[in-house]
């Protein structure tokens, strides 16, 4: 009795089961692939923030006149932005983001007063910002600026 018929059902049995072995280890790798992105953006946005805190200290500290220009830490596309604010009333920095199609959003405290909210917005045209520091002689205070 020939059992050809037997060895190839085997044979497909056996292939079918690495098939949907490697499709479940791709899947899963295609979905690791997209949480460590989004960790990416969320610590570079993180680590900007902070960047931006400490650079408005900086200028705030030396004084009237004194600007730093600051470039944009990720490669922006066409629909995505970043729009960073000096709040007055909650005295904090706010970087929000829209990135392929998804918002961030970090907060940081400033250590120094703001006098005034202004905001700037980064988009693919526009990759740079200037914070400035400017003194009121009238009212005796240095204002720290985005433009």
């Amino acid at each position: 009795m020939r059992r050809e018929g037997q060895i190839t059902f085997d044979f497909m049995i056996a292939f079918m089961l690495i098939s949907v072995t490697v499709a479940g280890a791709v899947s899963l790798a295609n979905g690791e692939l997209s949480t460590a992105n989004t960790i990416d953006k969320t610590a570079r946005l993180k680590a900007f923030a902070v960047d931006v805190r400490d650079t408005v200290t900086k200028v705030y500290s030396i004084g009237g006149g004194f600007t730093v220009v600051k470039d944009c830490p990720i490669e922006l596309g066409k629909g995505d932005s970043i729009s960073i604010t000096l709040n007055s009333s909650s005295n904090s920095v706010t970087v929000e983001a829209v990135l392929s199609g998804k918002r961030y959003l970090v907060v940081q405290r400033l250590q120094v007063p703001v006098y005034t909210t202004t905001s700037v917005t980064l988009d693919e045209k526009r990759k740079d910002f200037n914070v400035t520091a400017v003194y009121n002689a009238a009212e005796g205070r240095t204002y720290v600026e985005l433009e």
